[in-house]
Order: C-alpha cells, then structure tokens, then sequence
C-alpha cells in the first residue's frame, strides 16, 4: 500500500512539474522554465478537473439510480408537434402515423410540419397524413432552428401559441415516439410543473451495423452520465435537439429563437439563464435514427462540435454572470456541461507540448524535455480515451441492456469498435476552431413504428424474466 501511495505522489510531483522545480532548488540552481510551464498548465487542467469532478457522482447515480415516476394525470391537456423535414419523404409519414397511434386522445394532438427547403415530396405526404403544413424556401436559413423559427412565426400568424396548446413537442423527421410517449409527458409535466421536458433517447435502428450501434450507445449514455442522476435530484436538464418539449408560454414569448447549428445547447442555456424549469421523463421513449456510415457519422459530428462552440460563445457569458447574480446549481451544472472541455483539454495539452519543444529547441532544457516525451502525450491521450471508453460503455450497455435490442455475439463484437468514437471525439473538438460546417442533408430511411420497438423490448424484458424464474425454481 505504501508503494502505491508513493507511485500516486510521483505521479502528481510529475504531473504538476514539481519533481523538476524540486530537482533543481536541491541543486541550487534556477528553476527552468519547463518546471514554470508544466506547473501552469497541468495546474489550469486539474482545477478544471476539480470543477466538473462532480459528474463522477452523476455517473454512480446514472448506475445505480432510478428515475422519478410520476402518476397518471387527466388527458385532458391539447399538445402540438411541430417538426422540421427536409427531404424526409423516406420517413415522414412513418413518423405522423406513429403519432396518430398515441394512447393520448386524437383530438388533443394536432400535428405542425415545416417543409425546409424541400425539393421532394415531403410536404405533399405530410400534407396527405393530415398534418398542417408550411413550406419554407430559404437557403440562406437552411438548420432546423430556422425551420422551427419559420414554423412558429406562421402558426402565430393563425393562432395564439400561448392559449392554443398546453405545450409544443419537437421531433425529427426521423424519429418516431412510443405509443405512450404524450401520456408519460403530459404526467410529468403535471406532476412537476416544469416548463420543458425531454424524453429518453432509443435507437429504431440499433443493430443496423456497428456504426449505428456505436451511437446507440452514446445516445443511452447521455441517460446514465447526467439525465438520470440530475432527475433524481431535481436539477436543470441538458437537451438534445429531438424531443424538446416547451410549455406554450415560451414560444409565446418571442418564438422560436434558437437557430444555431446545435439550437439543443443554445435552448438550454438560454432558459437556464432566464431561470427556467428544465426536467426529464424516463418513462417518456422515443427512437431516432442513428447514421449508419462513417461520412454521415462525420458530417453530424463536426457540426455538433463546431454548433457547441458556437453555443457557448452565444450564452456561455450571459449563464456565468447570471449564475453570480442568482446563483443556483442548475446554473451551475449547466454551464459545465455546454462549457467545451475536449475542446479545451486537447489544445491546452498540444500547447503544452508544442510550448515544451520550443523550450527545448531554444534554450536547451534537455535534462527535462525529450522527443519521447511528446510521443508518449500521443499514445496517452489516444490509448486512454479508448481504455476509458470501453468500460464506460460496458457500463452503460450492461445499465441499459433492456433497450440494447442487439444480439449479445454482436455486442461483444461491436464493443472493441465502439470505444474509437471516444477516440475520435478530441479530434472533432479541436477542428471545430477551424472548419465551418454547412447544414447538410443526411439520408434517413429506417421505417419502423414506435409499437413495435417498444413491444421487442418488452419481449426481451419479459424473456430475461422467464429466465431469472427457471434459474430460482
């Protein structure tokens, strides 16, 4: 035991620069610079570590923890959905009949969709499904924010968007809700008095290829690394661009204002800021498509990247000066959780290095600089990020295995693959400072109804069941 303390405190001495500084004030010589430049760095990342330590208590509670469940309430509330497609004809009516299958009562649901810049035949279909339809042709104003934007700004023009609905629900195109899914809203939003609500994130198209299922689990992890742990304590949520649903006071309250590449991030700071009452219900599923090539991967996650940058950069000033004004956890957390930490931790670890080699080639800090050492910064944030990703994800598949509709050979296969998303994902980060993605389209096609992706689950719950009866009898 005393060996491995000691192997911790050489690591911090070695971390932090102190074994340099240390090395030379017992020689009696000038502390080099290295020994200043390592200290300032490593210290700027462990106090951001310090800050954001807490999520390690989310994920325990994401683990271990249940979410809240909350009693039925009257069917009595009119909910709308409004939904941005563009070139979705693939889908879109699979989506609208699916909300025409909710055990919510028909005539409190009415259905918005907004055709975007469409060259296809989505606004005919959606049209034919008897959902209200607006086209908007705009170019310039090519995002879903946009197409919700001009969505709203028309509905307002022939209703009033406080007093016509209890609230609004987003969807995607792509997504389709689980039969129940308005009922578990419309208790969670009663029980609670929240002003927004986002349900839990499924997969309709899991086991499609590794790719699919390698975001699969990155959507289940959102549940077990902050929604499930901030739901039992009560907290502010994070948002997903599907699946938002507002109080109608909201959007009443100058629209849909959100129109960034990542207008999710930008919502939620936005109503954080202004004090709004964000929350979750796990109880509330809905299944999007996930991409299912390496192009389209790219293509969504460099704009998730560079939107989350953008988002920050937008509201990141306005929610730390409010949370000095009125501090609350929520504020907090919410800050911490849109603030850009990979993209921060890989530029702040490549300036160090960098910085490092030019101290090296200038001054001469051989005793304490070399080539291996920045070889071995390149294995180390690499090789952790897959080491750390593959047993967050075996947690988080193990914790949602009833949702996991893969085959468990598959599984077992996929995990050694999923983990290269980790790996990955600091390269997206640092990009985003450089590149400037446009909206593009991504080709959905998976066709499935919402009661049958909840009756496989079922299926599978009923039969691991069975399974654990037989192994007690």
């Amino acid at each position: 035991m005393q060996d491995f303390w000691q192997a911790v405190l050489n690591w911090i001495y070695g971390f932090f620069g102190i074994d340099i500084i240390m090395d030379s004030l017992s020689k009696g010589q000038p502390v080099p610079a290295q020994g200043y430049l390592q200290a300032i760095f490593s210290g700027f990342l462990a106090l951001l570590g310090i800050f954001t330590a807490y999520r390690a208590f989310y994920f325990v509670l994401g683990v271990f923890g249940r979410c809240r469940r909350y009693p039925e309430a009257p069917k009595d509330k009119k909910y709308a959905f409004i939904i941005t497609a563009w070139n979705e004809e693939k889908v879109i009516a699979n989506l609208i009949e699916c909300i025409r299958h909710q055990d919510y009562p028909q005539e409190l649901i009415e259905i918005f969709v907004v055709a975007d810049n469409c060259t296809d035949r989505t606004a005919e279909i959606a049209r034919e499904c008897g959902a209200h339809v607006y086209e908007h042709h705009d170019p310039t104003q090519r995002s879903k924010g946009f197409g919700l934007h001009y969505l709203v700004e028309q509905m307002a023009k022939e209703m009033d968007i406080e007093k016509s609905f209890y609230a609004y629900t987003t969807l995607d195109a792509d997504n389709v809700p689980a039969p129940d899914y308005i009922t578990k809203i419309n208790n969670f939003l009663q029980a609670t008095g929240a002003d927004e609500c986002v349900a839990y994130r499924n997969s309709k198209n899991l086991s499609e290829n590794w790719i699919s299922a390698m975001c699969g689990v990155q959507a289940f992890g959102h549940s077990v690394n902050g929604l499930r742990a901030r739901s039992i304590l009560k907290t502010a949520q994070e948002m997903y661009g599907p699946s938002t649903t507002l109080r109608s006071y909201i959007l009443a309250d100058g629209g849909w204002k959100w129109t960034s590449l990542t207008e999710d991030l930008e919502t939620v700071m936005d109503l954080t800021t202004r004090g709004y009452k964000t929350g979750y219900s796990e109880e509330a599923v809905f299944y999007e498509e996930q991409p299912t090539t390496l192009k389209l991967l790219w293509r969504q996650r460099v704009r998730w990247a560079r939107g989350g940058l953008l988002a920050f950069k937008m509201y990141g000033g306005k929610l730390f000066k409010s949370f000095f004004k009125k501090p609350t956890w929520s504020k907090y957390d919410i800050f911490w959780q849109t603030f850009p930490l990979s993209f921060v931790f890989f530029w702040v670890g490549f300036l160090y290095q960098i910085a490092s080699i030019i101290l090296f080639l200038t001054i001469g800090d051989s005793g304490y600089f070399n080539w291996s050492n920045f070889l071995n910064y390149v294995i180390t944030l690499f090789a952790g990020a897959y080491v750390s990703g593959f047993f967050i994800n075996l947690v988080v598949i193990i914790r949602e295995w009833k949702h996991f509709l893969l085959p468990l050979w598959k599984t077992v296969l996929y995990s050694i693959l999923f983990p290269l998303y980790n790996v990955v994902d600091p390269l997206f980060a640092a990009m985003a400072a450089f590149i400037r993605p446009q909206w593009k389209h991504i080709d959905h096609h998976f066709v499935k109804d919402g009661k049958d992706l909840q009756a496989e689950e079922r299926k599978k719950s009923q039969k691991k069941g069975m399974e654990s009866d037989e192994e007690k009898a």
